[in-house]
């Protein structure tokens, strides 16, 4: 065997600048050496034959010196310390970061992209994860907030349509008689007029609450005190508490404020209390409750007679010893009880018995029904930092091969496998934590475009930002993400063969069987994420497609409403009845008169696309009873103008004028779904119908609008004269030439004109506002999903553009001999791309299984498609498949290139 201890000495000059370390550096090259001569002798090789095929293997002698200096010096990969001795491993592992930082410095291409893709993946999900983590995932912030819940009554169909909201008749009895509660309590929005400098009456935000209220939430003013159930009547409910933000604004923090009178709505009021500053109710919602005050319940309140009020939320603190499940049942028999006690009582129709309650917790009441599509969007956010994590990962492998021989003359100067694979990781956190770096400041400004695309009515909106839960979360991310896509390579290349690293680095052979079937492993799971993110994304771009493309019935655009009417107290209800129609028609003709209003007309009913309802049974000529919300017919008082104004198709008939007044035959204009549910087959125009106590023939027939929006079915509507109805104010509607908000100032300044008293809101909607508000939940999905799908294609194909482009430089020598040996550049180029068509139909065939499973929990969010719609899943993976062919044809044209020559003299 040969000496190969004398033979490194003499070939291996100037290996380190310490005579001890190049003595130990040729001992360790010499062990692999004669270790390697061994196993080709093992092998059947004779003595001699396996001493030149050693030596050749080796690189040039002056290379490896360069090498093992360059290597030394870092030496990051020193055998670490002993366990105990704690001071070393630290001092270790700072040696490995500021290794790691030079070492990324000295590749800026591979630092840059890989940290474009971390901060990508990283700030997208820190992003969407503020948005969930406030509105979904959070807690209340009350004491014991689990045991909050909302008791939703059931059973009827007002109180369904309503949420499950109750009535006070039902709510004094639950608190008279249940047992699982420690407290209960009624809560209601209102709103009040509160002068400002000038003396107009602006809207104060309110909420009605009982005496209950604070004592649930086990909260109590800061100043004063909480209200009594005496102050829960009509009379002695003129107290109220405010809010810490309305008392620093208008009572300057006044610690004297108790006690002192404030006007809402023209009467007087007592400050009893001021509430501490971070209390809210609702939570963190973009406009605050500013002030809380009694209900003022009327004696109407207490009798189940013929009002039946389904306006109130109930909530209560469940008893320690009380679950949900427990109390629903107690809340139920009672109402069976009430139900079987006080049969039919109601304002439309008998109520059916065995009414039902549900104890749902506080926090998904507040929440609703975002739960769903908010976790949906995590988990697609969560599958793009997947792909992100996949994609460098792949990076890290092909730059671990390249680094072997690093690698491997670090191990052969000493350093165990742990060392290495720590300062490996090491490399591949501080590249995460810089991508997490770069990836919060991409997703505070995310966060800041996403919130005003958000719907409106979300949940806690004011609370969405970066703070210490989301930058915890992004820490987390980080080191996860840096620890997981570090792992594979680390372990990989943690213990190399040096001969076998030393051959293949300067020979530029194939890379490790291993190491090629991990990386393709890496690139078929990108596109098997990428397939399902882009396959979301054509699912809800579809979705919303057909949704924007449903046609409401009637022009929306251009038009401003605002709220009029008499302020009037239940001691002046009957005059404030007589008073309304002429009231609201002094204000139509001040408006008509605004510069840029084209129309005006007035409605005393509940918007379109507003969300709310007016239904009224119907009973025919016939004898035929329409009733309950699903018969009754939704109810329109309008003045003559309002349909023309809307743009409504007259389709039989006349519509509305102005002589259908108090005193003439009562009219009535329907639309077609009324006139097809109450006379199929017969012509509906002079047909009559009482509702509301009155008579009235049909004039008219109109085509149908979408009222509730363009994913409600189309309900019968009746539009009747607002001058033979009794109604307490009204919202007027104005078509505007340009801009409807640029016409905003002189609207008001005309309605203050006829009075100066009258409230008008602070936000003002347009009616197109009202359609945005309903489909902003679909369009941000749409965006979002997207956004992602992009991103996740991007990702992926960079991934396989860097794995074919790293096919092809280690095939090199391989592909200069075929073409050497006649092969043509277009057979070259046909091996390169079957191989990343191999690869990308592997990733796309796992994916569109994936993909097909997962759709079917997308079917609740989708609009007119069906989740595995083949148009959608054929046009994603053409979308891919593209995309990853795409990336292919640099790296099959560049082997295609390959100088034959240049490739055997490297051989």
């Amino acid at each position: 065997m040969t000496d190969w201890t004398s033979f490194v000495r003499e070939h291996l000059h100037h290996a380190a600048d310490d005579p001890v370390r190049e003595h130990d550096i040729i001992e360790e090259l010499a062990q692999h050496l004669a270790q390697r001569e061994a196993e080709l002798v093992a092998g059947g090789l004779e003595p001699d034959t396996a001493h030149r095929r050693v030596v050749a293997e080796l690189p040039e002698w002056e290379r490896l010196a360069r090498e093992i200096r360059r290597a030394d010096r870092a030496r990051p990969f020193a055998p670490p310390p002993p366990p105990h001795r704690r001071g070393n491993l630290f001092a270790a592992l700072w040696r490995d970061v500021v290794y790691a930082a030079r070492t990324l410095r000295k590749s800026p291409t591979y630092t840059a992209v890989a940290l474009t893709v971390l901060a990508l993946g990283i700030g997208s999900a820190t992003a969407i994860f503020s948005i969930v983590d406030a509105v979904v995932l959070r807690g209340l912030p009350y004491d014991e907030h689990d045991r909050l819940v909302a008791v939703l009554e059931a059973g009827t169909e007002v109180s369904e349509v309503l949420g499950g909201r109750t009535a006070p008749q039902t709510f004094f009895d639950w608190r008279a008689q249940q047992r699982s509660f420690d407290g209960l309590a009624l809560v209601m929005s209102a709103s009040f007029g509160m002068r400002d400098a000038e003396g107009h009456r602006l809207p104060v935000r309110a909420i009605r609450v009982t005496a209950g209220f604070f004592p649930v939430l086990r909260v109590a003013p800061m100043l004063g005190r909480s209200f009594t159930t005496a102050e829960e009547s009509y009379g002695r409910h003129r107290v109220a508490i405010l809010s810490h933000g309305l008392w620093q604004r208008q009572f300057g923090s006044d610690l004297r404020v108790v006690g002192r009178t404030i006007t809402l709505d023209d009467e007087t009021w007592e400050v009893i209390g001021v509430m501490p500053p971070g209390f809210a109710y609702p939570v963190a919602t973009v406009l605050p409750t500013e002030i809380y005050v009694p209900p003022g319940f009327q004696g109407a309140d207490h009798v189940r007679a013929n009002t039946r009020n389904f306006t109130w939320t109930a909530i209560g603190r469940l008893r320690d010893d009380v679950s949900a499940t427990q109390a629903t049942a107690e809340m139920s028999a009672l109402n069976a009880a009430l139900d079987a006690q006080y049969p039919g009582w109601s304002n439309s129709g008998p109520v059916r018995p065995g009414g039902r309650a549900r104890c749902v917790a506080l926090h998904e009441r507040l929440v609703g029904d975002v739960r769903p599509w908010m976790l949906m969007l995590l988990g697609a956010v969560a599958l793009l930092l997947l792909i992100a994590c996949a994609n460098v990962a792949n990076l890290m492998l092909a730059r671990a091969t390249v680094r072997g021989p690093e690698i491997a003359i670090r191990e052969a100067l000493g350093a165990s496998r742990a060392a290495v694979v720590r300062a490996l990781l090491v490399e591949s956190v501080l590249l995460s934590a810089a991508g997490a770096a770069i990836g919060l400041l991409l997703a505070w400004a995310a966060v800041r475009a996403i919130i005003p695309w958000l719907p409106s009515g979300l949940p806690r909106v004011a609370s969405i930002g970066i703070d210490l839960r989301v930058l915890a979360a992004a820490v987390g991310a980080a080191l996860a993400t840096g620890v997981g896509f570090g792992l594979v390579p680390a372990v990989q290349f943690s213990r190399p063969n040096l001969s076998t690293t030393l051959r293949d680095s300067c020979r530029s052979t194939t890379a490790g069987v291993h190491s090629h079937r991990v990386r393709s492993l890496l690139v078929v799971a990108e596109v098997a994420l990428a397939v399902v993110l882009v396959v979301g994304a054509g699912l809800f771009a579809g979705s919303f497609a057909k949704l924007t493309r449903v046609d409401a019935g009637f022009d929306y655009t251009r038009l401003l409403f605002v709220s009029v009417g008499p302020g009037w107290r239940p001691d002046t209800l009957e005059k404030a009845l007589e008073e309304s129609p002429a009231y609201v028609q002094r204000m139509l003709a001040a408006v008509e008169r605004v510069p840029g209003v084209r129309a005006v007309a007035a409605t005393a009913s509940p918007l379109p696309l507003s969300g709310g309802f007016s239904n009224a049974d119907v009973k025919l000529a016939d004898g035929r009873e329409f009733t309950g919300m699903s018969e009754a017919i939704e109810r329109r008082l309008v003045t003559p103008g309002y349909l023309p104004l809307l743009g409504v198709p007259l389709l039989r008939g006349r519509h509305l004028s102005d002589d259908d007044r108090v005193g003439t035959q009562g009219v009535i204009v329907i639309n077609q779904a009324a006139a097809r549910k109450y006379w199929p087959g017969q012509e509906a125009l002079g047909q009559h119908l009482t509702f509301d106590k009155k008579e009235r023939v049909v004039v008219g027939v109109v085509a149908d609008i979408r009222s509730f929006g363009p994913e409600a079915p189309v309900r019968p509507e009746g539009y009747i004269p607002m001058a033979q109805g009794r109604i307490i104010g009204g919202t007027l509607l104005m078509r505007t030439a340009g801009d409807p908000l640029k016409a905003l100032p002189a609207a008001k300044a005309a309605i203050w004109s006829v009075n100066m008293d009258q409230m008008i809101a602070g936000t003002v909607f347009t009616l197109d506002r009202y359609m945005d508000r309903l489909i902003a939940q679909r369009r941000l999905a749409m965006t979002l999903f997207a956004l992602f799908g992009v991103l996740g294609l991007v990702i992926s194909a960079v991934g396989v553009y860097g794995v074919m482009a790293y096919l092809v430089a280690q095939r090199t020598n391989e592909i200069g001999v075929r073409i050497a040996l006649g092969a043509a550049p277009g057979g070259v180029v046909t091996m390169v791309l079957r191989r990343a068509g191999a690869l990308i139909g592997i990733g796309l065939t796992i994916g569109t299984g994936v993909a097909l499973y997962a759709s079917r929990f997308a079917k609740s969010f989708l609009f007119q498609l069906e989740p595995n719609d083949p148009r959608v899943f054929a046009a994603a993976l053409a979308v891919l498949a593209l995309a990853g062919l795409v990336a292919s044809v640099e790296p099959a044209r560049r082997a295609a290139a390959v100088d034959p020559i240049v490739a055997l003299r490297r051989e």
